[in-house]
């Protein structure tokens, strides 16, 4: 595959990976049959009767969900009314098996080097019980599948990275264009569809005999699929520099012989191959069909190995839980640092009672970051749409973290408590801690994980929504958000905005956020998010991870020019210089400013400034404003501290005032001074009329009236379902937009 254009593969039209072990999962019930197909053409056809019948299994998933919708369609019509609430939720999209199609066709949700960096963090407790009861040495391992998917990677060369469907359209289009005049339509339909074969091979065209044998049709058709099958194909042999009993080890727990899986029945049922991909041909071969499912396997198997030791759960739990918490707090305190991430924090109410704990806690400026990490997997009965047990595993894995969470957040907000730290001592918390924000984190690859939280999460009108990922996201947020104001930011995005974006992915709330900023759109109720932003991702994160990014073309990477204007970030970047202590609202509202008016502003004042120190004399510029938040510069040509304070302060007191704003970001700097910047006031108190301050500064205000305002545009719609930004407590929608 060409990494350039992996962003540009259309998944839609591919069978999936877990469309592919289903139907491994039926073959190997019983012996295989390699019987070759006796031409291209039974051949090409064998796949589109695939196709087809993949379709239809789509289209047998669905109808449960569209038999709810015919009969809602059919009342509606009625006059009946229906309501987003909760339980209304469950029983259109959860209950008889709602789930069970968006967890079947949903991405993987990780990467398959990520399977391979996690090993070592997930298992490093159970090192000794692993290689003991199973000769699982995670070195060796580690070293073995990596030498299989570079062999195998280096078989797939011989097979030309071209998409027949991105090129035929284009060459059969002039080709019927050419016939139009001496063939009829059925003919060229019949030349068409053998073109199209014909094109399908030609990727293949190494695996063919050389055109200048002797080789017959036939025979040459038969070496096609003898090499087409060795592609697949993995020796024990293959793997030199490896102790031998080692690599037997490892095909002994990782490889099956067919004729088996005989209680697989579909989607939600145990197939062997997620657990033991590899099938034992015989004779020291083995079948890798499916690559991705070797590091899947690796990384899951071990847990129910251990599992069926009844003696070890125990350790194993807490084992987990351990692990769940070490890598959120490395990635967090990577954005943070560490001494504003704390692990294991000890909620204590009075007299010294344990209220709850936080697995992670990170501080920034007035805002926090609750996490509460759980380590609980999807069973398989959920998978299969079971409501009951669907129920049971969200309570576990989602729904008693968010609880947890709701209860550290009133704690924190409320300072109901002290914080104790894994040394023994209280953490000092911000005096004016204004919100916290509420992660779930899971150790497990959760399927669908963004669609079960909006689907099934159980929350009062009044409280937050929380963001839930798997540690595999977590890694994906911390590397594209590194700034800690940019974490933040996205964290508030996607809890206020929860109702108003829907995917079912992180990573494609992930990937349309770099790219356009999650923020309401103009005449959108809500917006549905297509899995091609989770592509951008792949364009820029699989290279990177895999060293490979240096070698492609930054000017076709889709998310290297992100949303956020270089510029704009030198704005930012002196608010931060400041250490204001609601620096962390002051930056929330910057970032909240349309495309237009983050690449303008900075370039504004910088003229304010240049035209103050040219004249020589006292220059302001100020933005036109929405209700909730506006911004003042001030520029004076005489370098002293308090008339600059001063004048910051009055010019953007006024201002405010003058616009009718709940908050306000005044700015000011010296004519002469290399930094943008030189004094910050910030006021966030709501607008009320003042009629002393109208008096006073009758005259100022007169003259401001008159003084025409820079034409940016501070933002965007505010959306229906947003907090108000009147900071009433309410949904805009019951408050200022009525």
């Amino acid at each position: 595959m060409d990494l350039n254009k992996i962003h540009e593969v259309d998944h839609m039209s591919r069978l999936s990976v877990k469309e592919c072990s289903l139907i491994l999962g039926f073959l190997v019930q019983k012996e295989i049959d390699f019987t070759f197909p006796e031409s291209p053409e039974q051949s090409f056809g064998q796949k589109e009767q695939t196709y087809t019948l993949m379709e239809e299994l789509h289209w047998s998933l669905n109808e449960p969900q569209m038999a709810k919708l015919r009969d809602m369609m059919k009342r509606q019509e009625k006059g009946e009314v229906f309501e987003d609430e909760w339980q209304d939720r469950l029983d259109f999209f959860v209950k008889d098996q709602g789930l069970m199609e968006p967890m079947f066709y949903a991405g993987e949700g990780v990467y398959d080097f990520q399977y391979m960096e996690y090993l070592d963090a997930k298992y490093k407790y159970d090192r000794e019980w692993l290689l003991k009861n199973k000769n699982f040495d995670i070195d060796t391992i580690r070293k073995i599948v990596d030498m299989i998917k570079a062999f195998s990677l280096t078989k797939a060369k011989k097979v030309l990275p071209v998409n027949v469907r991105d090129v035929f359209p284009e060459v059969a289009a002039k080709a019927r264009k050419q016939m139009k005049k001496t063939h009829s339509k059925e003919k060229i339909d019949e030349i068409e569809r053998q073109q199209l074969i014909a094109f399908s091979f030609y990727r293949y065209n190494a695996l063919f005999p050389d055109q200048n044998s002797s080789t017959d049709s036939e025979e040459g058709w038969k070496v096609f699929y003898q090499n087409l099958l060795e592609l697949f194909i993995i020796r024990p042999s293959d793997l030199t520099g490896i102790d031998s009993e080692a690599v037997g080890h490892f095909f002994n727990n990782f490889s099956f012989a067919p004729v088996c899986n005989e209680s697989y029945e579909g989607p939600g049922y145990y197939n062997i191959l997620n657990s033991r991909p590899l099938i034992n041909l015989g004779e020291e071969r083995y079948m890798l069909l499916i690559g991705f499912l070797l590091p899947e396997a690796v990384y899951e198997s071990p847990f129910y190995w251990m599992w069926d030791d009844k003696q070890y759960r125990a350790s194993q739990a807490k084992h987990r839980g351990d692990v769940g918490e070490e890598i959120a707090y490395d990635f967090l305190s990577q954005v943070f640092g560490k001494e504003n991430t704390h692990r294991s924090v000890l909620v204590e109410g009075k007299k010294g009672h344990r209220e709850t704990d936080i697995d992670v806690l990170c501080l920034l400026g007035n805002k926090a970051l609750c996490v509460q990490v759980k380590s609980k997997k999807l069973t398989l009965g959920a998978k299969r749409g079971d409501f009951d047990q669907l129920s049971k595993d969200f309570k576990g894995a989602i729904q008693d973290a968010y609880d947890q969470g709701l209860v550290s957040r009133d704690a924190l907000l409320n300072r109901k408590a002290k914080f104790i730290n894994t040394d023994g001592n209280e953490i000092a918390l911000p005096e004016n801690l204004s919100e916290v924000y509420i992660m779930g984190l899971t150790t497990e690859n959760y399927p669908t994980l963004a669609h079960q939280v909006h689907m099934m999460l159980n929350k009062k009108e009044q409280d937050p929504f929380p963001l839930f990922v798997s540690v595999f996201d977590l890694e994906l947020l911390a590397y594209y958000l590194k700034d800690p104001y940019d974490f933040l930011y996205y964290m508030r995005q996607r809890t206020r905005l929860m109702d108003y974006f829907r995917a079912d992915e992180e990573l494609v709330y992930l990937g349309y956020h770099l790219d356009q900023k999650l923020w309401p759109r103009d005449g959108a109720d809500f917006v549905a998010l297509e899995t091609d932003f989770g592509k951008l991702i792949d364009r820029n994160f699989y290279p990177y991870k895999t060293g490979k990014l240096h070698l492609l073309p930054e000017k076709d990477d889709p998310i290297s020019h992100r949303w956020k204007d270089p510029q704009f970030d030198l704005l930012v970047k002196a608010i931060k210089a400041t250490r204001n202590q609601k620096a962390t609202d002051i930056i929330f509202h910057l970032l909240d400013w349309s495309g237009d008016a983050r690449k303008g502003i900075v370039g504004h004042m910088g003229k304010t400034k240049n035209d103050a120190r040219r004249e020589g004399a006292n220059k302001t510029m100020a933005t036109p404003v929405a209700s909730d938040f506006g911004l003042s510069y001030f520029v004076i040509n005489n370098p002293d501290p308090k008339e600059l304070e001063g004048q910051t302060f009055v010019y953007a007191q006024l201002r405010k005032y003058l616009n009718k704003s709940n908050a306000w970001l005044g700015l000011g700097a010296y004519s002469a001074s290399p930094h943008l910047i030189d004094a910050l006031i910030y006021f966030d108190d709501p607008w009320k009329p003042d009629p002393e301050l109208e008096v006073t500064f009758q005259d100022e205000l007169t003259k401001m009236k008159t003084t025409r305002p820079i034409p940016l545009k501070p933002r965007g719609k505010i959306g229906r379902n947003e907090p108000c930004p009147c900071q009433s407590g309410k949904k805009y929608k019951y408050c200022s937009m009525q």
